[in-house]
């Protein structure tokens, strides 16, 4: 228990070492990018169109390769931002509820805004230090259904819950009877392909965190029950890293999970308990889908420079 707390303490220290200088910092998402655009609903086919043309303006600094493919026959690609020779790596992933698509659009305009500055051969300490590896659209089947048949389509086109779906403590999820929009497990855990395709990237390697971007709420949720204290203290530090930074509340979920206020299954319990690496899940706004188009710029402003610090706090 000493240690555990010792962690905690040593960890919220380097989160408060790490941001206090930030003002001064080059990282300023003061621009808008300029492939990617902000301003109305971003599609599946305007995300694939984007990496292609962010993989040929940015060579030898974005690439890209497929995750897998959704239930419906639709590549699920992932980004290489930086330099994969570096030591460290961090996850990404967006989307996995098909409502909640803005988030794949911001992520794809921070993925940009990082291209340029490497590009320019500013944040030379992230470039050296991490690579990130991004999902942008965890369920593009989802995003198609919620852009254009039900607004408020959370699942895959199986009706499945991706993050319900996935095998942590899977057989204690609650939750819907039946496939339908939102909130049924599936029939078996990481039944579904986006699931697989998400889970097999998030074992290709040794990453030192995770980072989940979801709808709604201006929330950072962080810890997991099963967690061992270091990755409790590091998550601990990663949430306050980024809330920092982008002023979300911050929400430690230890403990609910085995209260049964709140469910398993979801991405974030498979990084913290089933893979034990610090994870943090960020709601981004205050609305999902069309009624949140309008925040797009501001949640994209908010979050940018989250990544170079939580790069930061884990090359340490």
């Amino acid at each position: 228990m000493k240690n555990a707390i010792k962690y905690r303490l040593c960890a919220l220290f380097m989160a408060w070492v790490l941001t206090a200088g930030m003002s001064a910092e080059t990282v300023r998402a003061a621009e808008l990018s300029s492939v990617v655009q902000l301003t109305s609903t971003y599609t599946y086919e305007e995300m694939i169109n984007d990496i292609t043309e962010l993989c040929a303006k940015y060579p030898g600094i974005v690439s890209c390769a497929s995750a897998g493919t959704s239930v419906m026959g639709r590549n699920i690609p992932y980004l290489i931002l930086g330099n994969p020779a570096a030591p460290h790596s961090i996850m990404i992933q967006s989307s996995i509820h098909g409502r909640e698509y803005i988030v794949s659009q911001t992520t794809m305009a921070t993925a940009e805004y990082y291209a340029m500055q490497f590009s320019a051969g500013n944040l030379p300490d992230v470039f050296a230090s991490t690579c990130f590896y991004i999902i942008p659209m965890a369920n593009p089947d989802g995003v198609a259904i919620a852009q254009s048949i039900a607004p408020d389509w959370k699942a895959n086109a199986n009706g499945v819950d991706l993050n319900r779906n996935f095998p942590t403590a899977w057989e204690f999820t609650k939750g819907a009877a039946s496939p339908g929009a939102a909130n049924f497990k599936g029939f078996f855990p990481a039944s579904e392909p986006e699931t697989l395709a998400v889970m097999g990237l998030a074992g290709a390697r040794n990453y030192s965190c995770y980072i989940s971007y979801h709808q709604q709420g201006n929330i950072v949720y962080y810890d997991d029950d099963l967690t061992s204290p270091v990755v409790s203290a590091l998550s601990t530090a990663l949430a306050s890293t980024v809330g920092s930074i982008n002023r979300y509340a911050l929400v430690n979920t230890s403990g609910t999970n085995a209260s049964g206020t709140t469910t398993y299954g979801g991405f974030g319990d498979y990084v913290l308990i089933t893979l034990q690496k610090p994870g943090i899940t960020v709601e981004c706004g205050s609305a999902y889908g069309a009624r949140g188009q309008g925040q797009c710029s501001s949640i994209y402003l908010k979050n940018a420079d989250t990544w170079a610090a939580a790069a930061r706090l884990f090359a340490q």
